[in-house]
């Protein structure tokens, strides 16, 4: 989300904006040399120090927000990520400057068919909870999927302000020309929505069956129960990048010399892993849900498989991407750079200007 919110700044900023982020001081060491201004206002990093930070925000802290807002007025919002305080923070501003436009990302909707898995089921009541709350103070609302703009119109029909689509935006470090791919790779967080269990599956049935390809993951998620049942033969099939600071460098240097990223997904509405791959020339080997099959086709940038595959189905999908990897690396760039790139920004976020012109006060990236 660093990496989104960043190509954003960069390009509000070449087009006349001055930006401000207001952000959790536990992200310092992601900022990387670029314009804007950083002001660290919390320490929110796990479910306790957000609400020790809701908490302060009640108490004196509270005075902190309300005068750095009257000494910077903003032209305009835009909240990048979900916290608690969004809630408490659009009211602050709307009561100060009720003209005052805000945007949100809203990267995780209100789902019907909900598929919980473990501690996320907490996270996601939490955010249809804190989200409901703030829909009154939002001008614009910013889904990354089609489908996940279908189900918050399905279960927020009274939301009265505008509603657009726009894919996730990131900035261009171009593709990778490296020859001699191997990897299989897992990006990201390890949760079981996001099919970790199917990974080390795969990855022991692949030893079984001495196929010649190697796995890769890469994530901040604590992953030490599953290297801890692994067989030896399967450990040293597996190259592992993991620790709790993931940088976006790590994550692109790894989809970079993969043949694949896997995206066994159970439940999604968007992933920031398939750009990242799709920047790289990198094919996904992807499950057929809508969060997927929405952005990448089977046989042309992607092998879609079922959501519980066999390794027959994963070593198909293999023979397929090495038979066809010239040309499907072709087509992950070009549909890359055709969605994904920041420099795609005024087709989908031309609008801003209209809504915040160019010469007003600051935009705020919290």
């Amino acid at each position: 989300m660093w990496q989104h919110m960043y190509s954003f700044a960069k390009q509000v900023l070449q087009r006349g904006y001055s930006v401000s982020y207001l952000i959790s001081n536990e992200y310092r060491w992601m900022n990387e040399p670029h314009g804007g201004i950083f002001h660290y206002t919390s320490t929110s990093f796990n479910l306790t120090s957000i609400l020790r930070d809701v908490i302060s925000f009640l108490g004196c802290k509270g005075n902190n927000y309300r005068n750095f807002f009257r000494q910077s007025p903003p032209a305009g919002i835009l909240f990048a990520s979900w916290h608690p305080l969004n809630f408490l923070l659009m009211r602050l501003v709307k009561s100060l400057y009720p003209e005052v436009p805000i945007i949100i990302w809203v990267h995780e909707p209100y789902k019907d068919e909900k598929k919980l898995y473990g501690g996320k089921a907490i996270i996601i009541h939490l955010v249809e909870f804190f989200q409901g709350l703030c829909w009154r103070y939002i001008d614009v609302a910013i889904f990354h999927s089609f489908r996940a703009l279908r189900l918050f119109a399905r279960r927020y029909p009274q939301f009265r302000g505008q509603k657009k689509m726009i894919p996730l935006q990131f900035c261009d470090d171009g593709p990778e020309e490296k020859r001699g791919r191997r990897y299989l790779s897992f990006l990201g967080r390890a949760d079981q929505a996001k099919g970790i269990d199917c990974f080390f599956k795969l990855l022991e049935a692949a030893v079984q069956e001495g196929m010649a390809v190697e796995f890769q993951i890469v994530t901040s998620s604590s992953i030490g129960n599953y290297l801890a049942k692994l067989p030896l033969q399967a450990l040293r099939k597996l190259r592992v990048i993991n620790s709790p600071r993931i940088s976006d460098a790590d994550l692109r240097k790894a989809a970079g010399n993969s043949l694949a990223v896997l995206a066994l997904y159970k439940e999604t509405t968007q992933s920031g892993v398939i750009p990242i791959a799709l920047m790289k020339g990198t094919p996904i080997i992807g499950t057929n849900i809508e969060g997927i099959t929405e952005w990448v086709n089977d046989g042309d940038t992607a092998i879609i498989v079922s959501d519980n595959p066999s390794i027959t189905e994963i070593n198909t999908a293999i023979l397929r991407i090495r038979k066809n990897f010239r040309h499907m690396t072709v087509r992950c760039r070009n549909l890359y750079l055709k969605t994904f790139d920041e420099r795609n920004w005024d087709r989908y976020y031309g609008w801003i200007k209209e809504l915040i012109p160019v010469g007003t006060k600051g935009v705020q990236n919290n």
